[in-house]
């Protein structure tokens, strides 16, 4: 089928070249039947049936059919390997032409040798017209019918030893109008489907430019996300680097005061105030970079860098953060980065969702849920989610929280980043009580994790959790 160009919507030539050459293939295809049964027929007629005495004739006609098919087949496959150039479009045209002709004069003399005017074989001209309305357009299409027209006649006229009667002379006008109007109607419905061909094929590219388009926003949010993450960040980030700087400080002004007191123990302390501050700047750079490559690594490993970078964020400074990982996981493949952004962003939520908690805790827990997957559950004391709202908590945007202290789609993209893992997550909140988001993701072997399969129609159907009672 015709793909549709890239600025008007409309077939490109090397597209119109490919579907002729997929059409012409097909009519080769049948042309193998074709030459069979006529060889077949021959033979029946040569031993069993004796109808017009011409049985070898005919066999060898169909001989003759299935070696230009060989022939054919042959240019085609040539064809088929060079398209894309014009010089390869100009030979398919022809070889198009070529088929066609040869069809054409096959048929002729099985209908001159299977009756003349009565042969019941003329009627497969029509089905020419029909193979000429699909390769053809409609003004060479209509050509085709009046050279098959003037080539029956023609024919038939010189092999008739007398003149033709009132009666055949009806007849054969009938059987040319008859090949005039397949032509016209084949022709018109055969537009009338390239058309919408060619809509359905505007649709597909607009809905994967927009595919494209979305997937480009998606990787913009998660980024943005990231970024908004470490903006509230910035003030512990910034606590942090100053102690090791005020402490390196004070070394050096004293080793300017003094000189001759430098010693090993004092440059030591000078490196782990550096090794510190190189510490946090690794620890940030790692989590703002964008996307993340699948490798094997441990789940308890994600957990443990996640809650490095949380250490920077105000309000996990009065959380209680109790951590249970198993170390009996074994190494999944992941996007480790992609897995701290889930745990952050999930973390962050339930700090907020603590806020007016007088001591708030925070539980985190990595186990073994069966020998294919592995859990990780979020677990808070915080204000739980109103059952209201639970089927909307993965909608982008969709937020509780005031204007300006949430952008509603913390949850929203780790609902996105556990999919791509092949994930899902099930939520378990009480009204006043707390709220335990459960992640399982499959322990997979390092190619299932490269391409993921599409998402089941429960995956699609949201994007929603599942939830416990």
């Amino acid at each position: 089928m015709p793909d549709p160009d890239a600025k008007h919507g409309t077939p490109s030539p090397s597209a119109l070249a490919r579907n002729l050459f997929d059409q012409q293939a097909w009519v080769i295809r049948l042309r193998w039947i074709a030459g069979a049964v006529v060889v077949v027929g021959g033979v029946l007629e040569r031993t069993t049936l004796h109808w017009y005495g011409t049985g070898e004739l005919i066999a060898a006609t169909g001989l003759g059919i299935l070696v230009c098919n060989i022939v054919l087949t042959v240019l085609s496959r040539r064809l088929g390997a060079e398209l894309g150039s014009h010089a390869a479009e100009v030979r398919l045209h022809g070889l198009v032409w070529a088929q066609i002709l040869a069809d054409l004069v096959c048929l002729t003399l099985l209908v001159a040798l299977t009756g003349g005017y009565q042969s019941p074989l003329r009627a497969f001209f029509v089905c020419h017209m029909v193979f000429a309305s699909l390769l053809l357009d409609r003004t060479r299409a209509f050509g085709v019918a009046f050279v098959a027209i003037g080539m029956i006649e023609g024919t038939l006229a010189a092999s008739s030893p007398h003149a033709p009667t009132t009666a055949q002379v009806a007849l054969d006008l009938g059987w040319d109008l008859t090949l005039l109007a397949t032509v016209f109607v084949a022709n018109r419905i055969t537009r009338s489907l390239h058309a919408a061909n060619r809509r359905l094929l505007q649709r597909n590219r607009r809905i994967r430019r927009m595919t494209r388009d979305l997937k480009r926003q998606q990787r913009l949010m998660i980024q943005q996300e990231k970024m908004i993450a470490m903006g509230q960040m910035a003030a512990g980030v910034a606590h942090e680097v100053a102690n090791p700087l005020a402490s390196m400080d004070g070394l050096l002004q004293l080793l300017e005061r003094r000189p001759e007191s430098i010693s090993p123990e004092k440059i030591s302390r000078l490196r782990e105030q550096i090794a510190r501050i190189t510490q946090i700047v690794r620890q940030l750079t790692d989590f703002a970079h964008a996307g993340g490559e699948w490798t094997d690594a441990q789940l308890n490993t994600v957990v443990t860098k996640a809650l490095e970078v949380l250490r920077f964020d105000r309000r996990m400074k009065r959380i209680t953060v109790e951590c249970s990982l198993d170390p009996a996981l074994p190494p999944m493949r992941l996007q480790p980065v992609a897995l701290e952004q889930v745990v952050i962003n999930m973390a962050l939520n339930a700090a907020d969702a603590m806020d007016a908690v007088a001591a708030p805790h925070l539980k985190i827990v990595t186990a073994l849920f069966s020998p294919d997957e592995a859990e990780l559950s979020i677990e808070d004391n915080g204000a739980g989610i109103p059952e209201g709202i639970r089927q909307r908590i993965f909608e982008p945007f969709f937020t509780t929280k005031p204007v300006g202290k949430g952008t509603g789609l913390g949850l929203s993209i780790s609902y996105t980043l556990v999919q791509k893992h092949l994930g899902h997550i099930l939520v378990d909140s009480s009204p006043g009580k707390g709220t335990r988001f459960t992640i399982r993701l499959p322990i997979r072997a390092a190619t299932a994790a490269d391409k993921p399969s599409p998402p089941s129609h429960e995956q699609e159907a949201a994007p929603s959790a599942r939830f416990q009672p």
